[in-house]
């Protein structure tokens, strides 16, 4: 693939995007220059925290000028996969507000009662209570399901990193000793197929920019895309070797991507 054969950029939000309430310096402008130039970009978060429309509205507070229809979260290809395959059935959620919602307007049933759910939903929950986990792990052992939004143990903001839906995830699949049925976000590739379905595009035109090696750059081997990491995050230039697969592109900031494109 050539440089200049990229048409869509599905650039990840936390570590490459921002950090927390912060820009990374430099994005707004190359996300200008090359939306000017008929780049098109999608923004991939495995944040289900909030819903997409919400990390839209946060994405245009900081100053980038998006649509809601630019951003998928890893809630975003769970809630398509309710809507497909799913309505009616009966769901635990152990996360925040908003998930719930979402799973309610995709026609799923919330309930709190372990032995009468099909499927078990486990994201970031900063309400998290020891409760929420022992509901969860008992309807996990009665058969229902067990779904992940995402197993990132950790996500950046200013200055550090604080705990992430993996960390809660983790905790349920050593009670329940197994590991999820299923997980939405990278670098599972749910969220690379709901972006080509809604583009309409092969995944040779995208390239897929992120901070982590394990998250990011293998969600991009996996989807059958190129991949260029960025070292704003999570990742070092010397950590790239330790990793059995490598990004097509090393860059210091989402910043400097333009020249991918010269």
């Amino acid at each position: 693939m050539t440089k200049t054969s990229y048409k869509v950029i599905l650039a990840d939000l936390d570590g490459t995007v921002n950090r927390g309430e912060e820009l990374i310096p430099g994005v707004e402008a190359v996300y200008g220059d090359l939306h000017d130039r008929g780049i098109k970009w999608l923004f991939l978060s495995n944040n289900a925290a909030m819903s997409a429309t919400e990390l839209a509205l946060k994405l245009r507070r900081l100053g980038i000028n998006v649509s809601e229809h630019q951003v998928i979260n890893s809630a975003s290809a769970l809630i398509h996969t309710v809507e497909r395959n799913y309505i009616g059935k009966r769901f635990i959620v152990v996360g925040e507000s908003s998930l719930v919602e979402a799973i309610e307007h995709a026609r799923g049933t919330i309930s709190d009662d372990p032995a009468s759910v099909d499927i078990v939903v486990v994201a970031l929950d900063r309400t998290l209570t020891y409760e929420k986990l022992k509901r969860a792990h008992i309807a996990v052992q009665k058969g229902a399901l067990l779904w992940a939004t995402n197993l990132d143990a950790t996500f950046p903001v200013e200055g550090c990193f604080h705990p992430g839906a993996g960390s809660i995830v983790a905790a349920i699949t050593t009670a329940a000793g197994r590991p999820p049925d299923r997980v939405f976000g990278k670098p599972y590739p749910d969220m690379a197929l709901l972006a080509l379905e809604m583009l309409d595009i092969s995944a040779s035109s995208c390239l897929v920019v992120g901070d982590r090696m394990e998250t990011d750059i293998l969600f991009a081997r996996n989807a059958g895309m190129a991949s260029a990491l960025v070292l704003t995050g999570a990742t070092s230039r010397s950590d790239v070797a330790k990793y059995s697969y490598a990004p097509g592109h090393v860059i210091e900031s989402i910043a400097d991507i333009a020249e991918l494109f010269d």
